[in-house]
């Protein structure tokens, strides 16, 4: 890895907001690294508010609106009860396996068949080249698969191994399991794993029992301190930007407690990570805030 690392373009993009029907105006801000990117320098990136899709590292800038919060979860301290819990029983028998960030005609067929399913994609931007953007060297895909003789692939997670822990890149998932809320289970488990990972490392290949990711959340008393002071804590799952209000990014605030990077001084000095019990009493500390792009 390089000990130096360059950065080759630093821009900002416009266009319309594809989460608001008023179409308000977005910027996004990029930087693109010469080299592959530092994982080091990657996690400092992560923790003030960046994101990273392909060689690239984005956050969002748009003139009057800051609604794409980033967003990350402790899974010790998340409470699960009613419909999270059901969804974890679920998803008891499945088996999660970590490999390697490698292209496999299977994961690729997922991806491309989820994206046009789900988010209607235009199939001439669905080409293998396309997913590959999901990969960094350093990164990791957890298959979701059923715990059976044929172990037929389910689900698909790409996600970042930090020093911290993992910060999630991107979810698919077969049409045929849309009734196991998988994207819920992905967020519990892949916290979960980030909360048991050391060094950033975990076996590959070595399936991880789902029933094990229940009997975490289900089990003993496990609820530790995430107030003020805890930032850079191990353990931390990125969940990308909540958008409240938003329908198709407002899901993330429903698993907590969770933390908020709510930057409120100069962006140059990083983000303020803020711990918030729940959904509610988030948005009550925007609404006070008179958050810019949230209605009154």
């Amino acid at each position: 890895m390089p000990q130096n690392q360059e950065i080759v373009q630093h821009f900002q993009t416009r266009g319309n907001c594809p989460y608001f029907a008023d179409h308000r105006e977005s910027r996004t801000e990029y930087l693109i690294f010469g080299q592959e990117v530092d994982p080091l320098i990657y996690g400092t990136l992560i923790r003030d508010g960046w994101r990273r899709y392909g060689k690239a590292i984005y956050r969002m800038r748009c003139p009057g609106c800051s609604l794409c919060i980033p967003l990350r979860i402790h899974a010790v301290s998340v409470r699960v009860g009613g419909s999270l819990r059901r969804i974890l029983l679920r998803n008891r028998d499945l088996l999660i396996i970590p490999r390697p960030p490698v292209f496999t005609e299977e994961h690729y067929l997922l991806w491309r068949n989820y994206s046009l399913w789900k988010h209607s994609s235009a199939p001439d931007e669905l080409d293998e080249a396309s997913y590959c953007q999901l990969f960094e060297p350093w990164s990791l895909i957890f298959e979701y698969r059923e715990n059976s003789e044929n172990r037929r692939l389910l689900a698909l997670s790409h996600v970042d191994p930090l020093a911290e822990g993992l910060s999630s890149v991107y979810f698919s998932f077969a049409s045929e399991a849309k009734g196991r809320s998988l994207g819920f289970f992905s967020m519990l488990a892949e916290a979960c794993i980030a909360a048991s990972m050391e060094s950033g490392k975990l076996p590959l290949d070595t399936p991880i029992l789902a029933s094990s990711i229940v009997s975490f959340y289900t089990g003993a008393k496990r609820f530790t301190s995430t107030g003020p002071g805890t930032e850079g804590r191990s353990g931390a799952y990125y969940l990308g930007f909540w958008i409240p209000g938003a329908p198709k990014m407002d899901y993330k605030a429903r698993i907590g407690p969770f933390e908020l990077a709510t930057d409120e001084g100069d962006s140059d000095m990083g983000s303020r990570w803020r711990h918030y019990g729940s959904q509610e009493k988030a948005l009550a500390y925007l609404r006070g805030k008179r958050w810019p792009g949230l209605p009154p």
